[in-house]
């Protein structure tokens, strides 16, 4: 967690500003420390200097008294805190300092050192047009033992002048300043940063706003946005991370869109070319047998084997059984064809079931009869569905036969309707051996045969199932086989018409 914010944009924006104002403050006072005791210097200057023209200025106005001359010293010297002493020819002193004083006898002694020396040997500098002449300059007292600024100079009156000011107060002044800058110049580096860190917040928390909303994107989350209310470059930023975000999702959709439809289309031609395959492996296995045999019986035909009529007779009924069972194979692998690529449309109409069983078995008497088994249907009413009428009577066929062909000599064959709510279920049980278990599941497979001595023996290829498996996929309806105690049950289910104001074409 350390790490992370260590490298956070919130934390470096921090650092660079503490870093700048450090630079700053800290510069700052090292020019002020270089300077202001220059600067302090010549405002001393300026203000002893404006106190001499001052002083000046009193002492040249006639028809003051001595008592009126010291009232404006005391107030010139109270303004600027200097110490004052004047001294005119007739030995009179004017003053601020106590006579008592080191003082007073150090600024006496300096106004003394004045007597006899004009402008030209005095080495100051001129004050102006006036007569009057000043030097300022750094004095150190040894009897005091203080460092001071003094000014000694002539009025125009001829009374000799020295101003002081304590160097040791100039130099705490300076020091002064300078540790308050310092002082003021820390405490603005803690605020500025302090400020800075927490308003840096709402700065980069729109920022982190955005590298969450990248990140979701990267994983292709494109539900998340980054909420932009300001007009600024980060704003501007959000509303760009926005759109891309948009644009991104209809792009990567339309592809998804293409994708899953190129991977149906080489799905479906993958099953469309195993399909083939299949159906060239299974058809060629089934045609062998037959073939084989319409050739050798053709074969002996020709050669005159026998040239008993009967036997004559025998030889060509099975080239016809043969190239019956041939045609009636290619004919439902047509229509499981058409059911399976979904060529053959559904039909949906409205037809009575019991109508459409009842003719179905009427058909299959000479079949019940040959296989000696008894068909047991105990309806008469009518019972409407939804469905295709001619898939529905080739379902109900296929189900129908294989039950009269397993059902043992002598044996029965059920055939049971549940009606539930709006869905009708048709089962048709036949006596006999049951299914094995493991392979009631494959016996939808196109020329899966359970029995294949059995199914040879009456002509079954192994795809009515499967036919019935496709007719009730389209239909979107159950069907099924099960084992019971005595035989087998296979049903099938429709929607009831009832329920529904279907017109007469579904």
């Amino acid at each position: 967690m350390v790490r992370r914010f260590k490298h956070s944009l919130r934390f470096k924006l921090t650092m660079l500003l503490m870093v700048m104002m450090t630079l700053t403050v800290f510069g700052s006072i090292g020019i002020t420390y270089l300077s202001i005791r220059s600067y302090y210097l010549e405002e001393l200057k300026y203000r002893m200097t404006n106190m001499y023209q001052d002083i000046n200025m009193v002492f040249s106005t006639n028809g003051l008294s001595n008592q009126e001359v010291i009232e404006h010293l005391s107030k010139l010297a109270a303004k600027g805190e200097i110490n004052v002493l004047v001294l005119r020819d007739d030995g009179t002193v004017f003053s601020n300092i106590n006579e008592k004083s080191k003082m007073w006898d150090s600024m006496q002694a300096i106004a003394n050192l004045l007597k006899g020396k004009d402008e030209d040997n005095f080495g100051g500098w001129f004050s102006g047009e006036s007569k009057g002449y000043y030097i300022f300059h750094q004095n150190f007292d040894e009897e005091m033992n203080s460092a001071f600024y003094d000014l000694v100079g002539v009025l125009d009156d001829g009374s000799l002048i020295a101003l002081r000011s304590s160097a040791t107060r100039f130099n705490e002044s300076v020091s002064t300043t300078i540790r308050l800058y310092s002082y003021v110049g820390a405490l603005a580096i803690i605020v500025g940063c302090l400020a800075m860190f927490f308003v840096s917040r709402s700065y980069v928390k729109p920022i982190y706003e955005m590298a969450f909303v990248a990140k979701k994107m990267s994983q292709l989350d494109f539900d998340v946005r980054v909420d932009t209310r300001s007009k600024d470059e980060i704003g501007e930023l959000g509303k760009s991370i926005n759109l891309m975000s948009r644009e991104l999702e209809a792009t990567i959709s339309e592809l998804k869109t293409a994708n899953a439809e190129l991977t149906k289309d080489i799905e479906e031609k993958t099953q469309i070319d195993e399909m083939r395959k299949e159906f060239l492996s299974h058809v060629s296995h089934e045609l062998k047998t037959p073939i084989a045999l319409i050739q050798g019986y053709a074969e002996g035909l020709k050669e005159n084997i026998s040239d008993d009529p009967e036997s004559r007779d025998f030889y060509c009924e099975v080239i016809m059984d043969e190239a019956d069972k041939m045609n009636t194979m290619v004919k439902k692998l047509l229509a499981l064809n058409e059911l399976e690529f979904g060529t053959n449309k559904v039909n949906f109409e409205r037809f009575d079931i019991v109508e459409l069983m009842k003719n179905i078995n009427t058909s299959s008497d000479i079949l019940l009869q040959q296989n000696k088994v008894y068909l047991h249907f105990p309806y008469e009413e009518p019972l409407y569905v939804w469905g295709d009428e001619f898939m529905i009577e080739e379902v109900y066929t296929n189900y129908l036969t294989n039950a009269i062909h397993y059902a043992p000599e002598e044996g029965n064959v059920f055939i049971n309707l549940e009606e539930k709510e709006n869905i009708l279920r048709i089962n048709v049980f036949n006596e006999g051996n049951p299914i094995p278990k493991e392979e009631l599941d494959k016996i939808w497979i196109k020329f899966y045969k359970v029995d294949k001595a059995r199914t040879r023996e009456y002509g079954g290829s192994g795809i009515g199932l499967s036919i019935v498996a496709a007719t009730m996929k389209l239909h979107g309806r159950d069907f099924g086989a099960y084992n019971k105690e005595n035989g087998v049950v296979f049903y099938f289910e429709l929607e009831t018409a009832k329920c529904y104001n279907h017109d007469e074409n579904g």
